[in-house]
């Protein structure tokens, strides 16, 4: 009768072993979906600050260009537009660093790496 006991509870530690083994990988895994989750959405953030910072840098980019076209037509002074355009290199200066470096994180975080886009 021992020897039954045995056995069964023999067979009852592999089992639960097996499970807890099975449990260890599914909680490893939902860790490294969690994980990928918010690097995901870390990347979204990147993506949306540097598309947002590179239309302000288009619109004053325009307003530069009409500045200038307004120059031409003589409606505004040389002091006026290198006034301007002084303040206006100062700004695109800062928001061509600021890209490049939101840019070189995203590089860092492998936010262009094909294996995070193919899981989106």
């Amino acid at each position: 009768m021992q020897a039954f006991y045995a056995s069964r509870i023999h067979r009852i530690q592999k089992w639960s072993l097996c499970l807890c083994c099975c449990l260890c990988l599914l909680c490893v895994r939902t860790s490294v979906l969690k994980a990928e989750e918010a690097t995901v959405e870390k990347c979204v953030e990147y993506f949306e600050e540097i598309l947002e910072t590179q239309k302000m840098r288009q619109i004053l980019q325009h307003g530069a260009n009409e500045l200038m076209a307004r120059f031409d037509r003589q409606e505004i002074t040389k002091i006026e537009l290198d006034n301007t355009l002084h303040v206006w290199y100062i700004v695109e200066n800062d928001l061509k660093e600021k890209v490049t470096a939101l840019y070189d994180i995203a590089y860092e975080k492998k936010c262009f790496d094909e294996k995070l886009n193919e899981s989106r």
